[in-house]
């Protein structure tokens, strides 16, 4: 991965602190020193070091009040933006929360210690998220309607938080064509700068108008998407794998929706998972894809820059109380 920074440039926060630095012209007009009782000092040899001591003193003490009225102001660098590029893809996962989500797989044998589907399917892609490559991932979750929980980006903390609001329970039906629809329409308008994936985490299908499913093809095509189905059987769900018989077809929703997809014309994969096992195999297999290079921004926060003029004041402060301390105060005794 590469990249480089662009800046958004410098700022003060309150600026109106800097009248102060009105003040910093004290040192520089003002003569501070201590008079002495003695009037004739002028056959005295003219001392080069004193006279560098003296303009080093004023400049130190005006820098400081300069220094200090800048820290006050609140002086920041502005927002950076990182691009960098890697290899990886755009994915956006579409996570079904709809209230069959809570039932447990159908393979009851598999060692799942009572997990859930939405508790498996929430573990292992919080793994895939959190090692992911160099991916854009978003995410949408649906039941009754899509939510945009997790805008597309590098920003992994905001896709594991999305994941870990999922633990109240899925609620409601399954919208599949809804939440698809969501999750293509987020990569509209935007450069084509790597492999675009729908990664679509459900347990059920859903009967397609015609309407519908010629927009989803429609979607799918322009955005140039490829689609992967992790399908989490129940232990009342379809199989994927044997085509039921025609007159019980409208029966098997899942079936019907998985011939969709494969008409779809786009590259399409299906995993059928019936324990929290075959997820982790299923996420494995699609964390392994191999797509075209990512270009991408990320936002850096804007850096304050308040503790370099502040320390900057102190060291002035502390040269100032060194000099102080060589002052002579009186003369010596003769």
């Amino acid at each position: 991965m590469s990249g480089y920074l662009q800046s958004m440039g410098a700022g003060l926060q309150s600026p109106g602190w800097l009248v102060l630095l009105l003040l910093a012209l004290v040192p520089l007009l003002v003569r501070g020193h201590q008079a002495f009782a003695y009037p004739a000092v002028s056959r005295l040899p003219h001392d080069e070091l004193s006279v560098w001591i003296e303009r080093f003193w004023r400049a130190a003490g005006a820098l400081a009040i300069a220094a200090l009225a800048i820290a006050l102001s609140g002086p920041y660098w502005g927002e950076q933006q990182l691009e960098k590029v890697g290899r990886g893809a755009h994915i956006m996962v579409v996570l079904d929360r709809s209230a069959s989500m809570n039932d447990s797989f159908a393979d009851t044998r598999a060692k799942s210690d009572g997990e859930s589907k939405m508790a498996a399917a929430r573990r292992v892609l919080q793994s895939f998220v959190a090692q992911s490559r160099e991916d854009l991932l978003g995410m949408v979750t649906f039941s009754t309607s899509p939510i945009l929980v997790a805008p597309l980006g590098g920003d992994r903390e905001a896709v594991l938080a999305a994941l870990k609001a999922t633990e109240a329970g899925g609620m409601g039906f399954t919208a599949v064509a809804r939440g698809l629809g969501m999750a293509l329409d987020y990569f509209e308008g935007r450069p084509v700068s790597g492999a675009r994936a729908i990664l679509l985490v459900s347990d059920g299908g859903a009967h397609l108008d015609i309407k519908t499913q010629d927009l989803l093809r429609e979607m799918f095509h322009r955005q140039g998407a490829s689609l992967y189905w992790v399908y989490l059987r129940s232990a009342n769900g379809a199989s994927l794998k044997d085509a039921p018989e025609d007159e019980n077809r409208d029966a098997y929703p899942e079936y019907q929706l998985h011939e969709y997809f494969q008409s779809l014309g786009v590259n399409y994969h299906v995993y059928e998972a019936e324990s929290p096992k075959a997820v982790e195999e299923a996420l494995a297999d699609i964390a392994q894809l191999k797509n075209q290079p990512v270009k991408y921004f990320e936002s850096a926060a804007r850096q304050d820059l308040s503790w370099m003029f502040y320390l900057l004041a102190l060291l002035c402060a502390a040269a100032l109380f060194a000099l102080h301390l060589t002052e002579v105060k009186k003369w010596r005794a003769a």
